[in-house]
């Protein structure tokens, strides 16, 4: 399991030319992404509705059965990070000509239709290698970082896994095992020191 760390993300951020046509759309998705853990299908599948209420953001996001895996859907509160990213995008969309119509996709191509799982994962993979990442970094290793930080911050594994819509806690216990930089910095005390 590849999770991405923070200052891995803060890489891949940084990667992004923001001054490119679509670069404050791919920043912000991002941001949302690392702030709410949700599978790329859910994330392209979010509509304006979904996260916008008369133009401000939610508090949470209700992600429809139809929409998620096992459709079991769930409410995932956004934090302030994660609606200001809301903001961002619907103020993009509208400088851009896309819709912020309530029924519309959030997260809109320049064809004004929805982007798709795919081209988030083809971006992820450019943004890797700009961003010099020496793994595979993928909408699923954003969501893992996501799972990791939230259950090392918070403890409450129960809490996270209701936040990624497990439906057994066992598959939320993989992220209580130790990521790669604590495995090393015990690998590391090991050193003699003479």
């Amino acid at each position: 399991m590849l999770n991405l760390t923070p200052h891995e993300m803060k890489a891949l951020l940084a990667a992004i030319d923001t001054r490119h046509p679509f670069g404050p759309r791919d920043y912000f998705l991002m941001v949302f992404d690392w702030h709410t853990g949700l599978r790329v299908t859910e994330l392209v599948s979010i509509d304006v509705s979904d996260v916008s209420l008369d133009g401000q953001p939610r508090q949470e996001l209700h992600l429809r059965a139809t929409t998620t895996k096992g459709h079991m859907g769930r409410l995932v509160p956004l934090n302030a990070i994660a609606q200001k990213a809301v903001a961002k995008i619907l103020e993009f969309n509208r400088k851009r000509g896309l819709s912020v119509e309530p029924d519309a996709p959030l997260f809109q191509t320049r064809r004004h239709v929805r982007l798709t799982a795919r081209t988030v994962q083809w971006f992820m993979s450019v943004l890797r290698e700009k961003a010099g990442l020496d793994f595979r970094a993928t909408p699923h290793s954003i969501r893992h970082g996501f799972a990791v930080q939230a259950l090392e911050r918070s403890g409450n594994l129960r809490a996270v896994q209701k936040l990624l819509g497990h439906r057994r806690l066992t598959s939320t216990e993989v992220y209580t095992n130790p990521r790669r930089d604590e495995l090393q910095r015990v690998v590391d005390t090991l050193v003699d020191r003479h």
